[in-house]
């Protein structure tokens, strides 16, 4: 075996490659249970394992150090046709085709049957690296790289088709951007199969003579893969993006609900469920944000069952008197009454007013409550309702 050397990767490589890391072990850090968030974290791990062996100095030195030639070819194009299958099931359960998700999975484990099988017959030399090149010929290169390139080109093709109505019918917003520079990536790559294409067939069946070399040949498929790269890893950070500021809105949002959720559980402290993990135990804010919402919603049920439906319609003249028409303000109105009011024997009946579909409008929906609450012409009225007809 020969010895393995130090790699020296230029600056420049080196600082994309931290980015990319960075990103991608923070997305798998944070991917939720979704099918979809794990498609992605998964696509973006493999692009990057390919994007990190691709480097020709990081792909001779791993070729040392293991000891087998242009197994880092194979693990970089294995990694590629995998982040192009993980970006393809994205997009089949986006689209609600999930029955193709299997099909696409047999295809593609066949297509790594296929590849290790020529890569195990192919002639390959550490002191002769790329077997591609010393080797354009051999039938066993020439079937490697077709199957190879099929699959690639298959998978951005569909890709390329089913991500086209997806970001065309989507409102406009950082999900359409991200969906849309996923899209030109997958075009981008398309021509870069076109060019390797081109490549395989034009040598190995000796239309062009070994060695020769084409430097405009050259520029265009490393453009083309270099912008394909580029561009679908930029979807990602754009939608990774979107979830941080997501997260730091539901942070804030979690942190101002505080003063309710006190005043509300002081108050009916029996809704408070077991505490969650701790945030480095894997608590996380989704979780804790979501417990919050509940036992506030199950707290302001039981305190509004302490109100009377006769106290509750005099609550809403009060409000109509003030000139208060907030749609929020009558029910922050009655959770005033019910926190000033014992607990009832016979409890009036209640039911959850809540309209959201998800935990960011109900997020919404609270802070609004909260500020109800608050309001001096609510607390007013709430006062005035207390006082008996």
């Amino acid at each position: 075996m020969t010895r393995f050397s130090s790699v020296e990767l230029p600056g420049v490589v080196f600082a994309v490659l931290v980015v990319v890391w960075g990103f991608v072990l923070f997305r798998v850090r944070v991917v939720g249970r979704s099918p979809q968030g794990r498609a992605v974290a998964l696509a973006f791990l493999c692009l990057a394992t390919s994007a990190t062996i691709v480097v020709r100095q990081v792909r001779y030195a791993l070729d040392q150090f293991i000891g087998v030639p242009d197994l880092a070819i194979l693990i970089a194009n294995v990694s590629t046709l995998g982040a192009i299958a993980f970006l393809l099931r994205f997009g089949l359960i986006v689209g609600s085709n999930v029955r193709f998700v299997r099909v696409a999975n047999a295809v593609l484990a066949g297509v790594v049957v296929v590849m290790v099988a020529m890569f195990l017959i192919v002639p390959r030399d550490l002191n002769s690296p790329d077997f591609a090149y010393w080797h354009p010929t051999h039938p066993a290169t020439i079937i490697y790289h077709l199957v190879n390139i099929t699959c690639m080109f298959v998978g951005v093709a569909a890709g390329a088709v089913l991500l086209h109505p997806l970001w065309r019918h989507q409102a406009r917003g950082p999900l359409r951007v991200a969906l849309f520079l996923l899209w030109l990536g997958f075009l981008s790559l398309i021509v870069y199969a076109g060019c390797r294409y081109w490549y395989v067939i034009a040598y190995g069946f000796g239309f062009v003579p070994q060695g020769t070399q084409y430097r405009t040949y050259g520029r265009i498929t490393e453009l083309a893969m270099f912008l394909g790269v580029l561009l679908v890893v930029l979807g990602g950070l754009t939608q990774a993006g979107m979830s941080a500021v997501r997260w730091m809105r539901r942070l804030r949002g979690y942190r101002r609900l505080r003063p309710l959720w006190t005043e509300l559980v002081e108050a009916v402290p029996t809704v408070v469920l077991q505490h969650p993990p701790r945030w480095f135990a894997g608590g996380s804010l989704e979780l804790r944000l979501y417990r919050r919402t509940v036992e506030i919603r199950d707290a302001q049920l039981e305190l509004a069952g302490r109100v009377s439906p006769d106290t509750r319609a005099y609550a809403g003249m009060n409000l109509e008197e003030a000139g208060v028409t907030e749609p929020l303000a009558l029910d922050a109105c009655v959770l005033r009454i019910g926190l000033a009011s014992p607990p009832a024997l016979h409890p009036a009946e209640t039911s959850a007013w809540s309209a959201a579909s998800n935990l960011d409008d109900e997020l919404d929906d609270l802070l609004a409550l909260n500020r109800q609450l608050r309001d001096p012409a609510v607390v007013a009225a709430a006062q005035r309702s207390l006082t008996p007809l």
